[in-house]
């Protein structure tokens, strides 16, 4: 293989080879959580139809600058993080903070992303 990208599983079989599959975008959008603020996380709930946690990933990119941690030590970290996300059948969830955390002492994410769900097969 000359080009390309080849991913194993924990036993070390080939699970995914670029030259040899497929992938289509299922979903794309712009998810903003610039306003939140006190200590009620801000929720998204996306029913993606075809959405499949098996051969789908959910990925988020940044679109503003300001969004980027400078370092890992940024004081402002929190609210640069990547929201919390959990996936389901046909659905994703994405959150601005873990729904483990305290908000009252912790700052939730303020970023705004471009979000993909991706299903790949050979």
């Amino acid at each position: 293989m000359s080009y390309g990208a080849r991913v194993w599983d924990e036993n070390g079989n080939l699970v995914m080879d670029t030259p040899t599959f497929t992938y289509q975008v299922i979903w794309q959008g712009v998810v903003d959580f610039s306003m939140a603020s006190g200590n009620t996380a801000t929720i998204y709930t996306l029913n993606i139809p075809g959405f499949n946690p098996a051969n789908c990933v959910f990925m988020m990119i940044p679109t503003r600058a300001q969004d980027i941690q400078s370092s890992e030590g940024d004081p402002t970290g929190n609210t640069r993080a990547y929201p919390y996300v959990s996936v389901a059948m046909n659905q994703v969830t994405v959150r601005s903070a873990n729904p483990a955390a305290n908000l009252n002492n912790t700052n939730q994410t303020k970023v705004v992303v471009k979000a993909y769900a991706i299903r790949w097969g050979a």
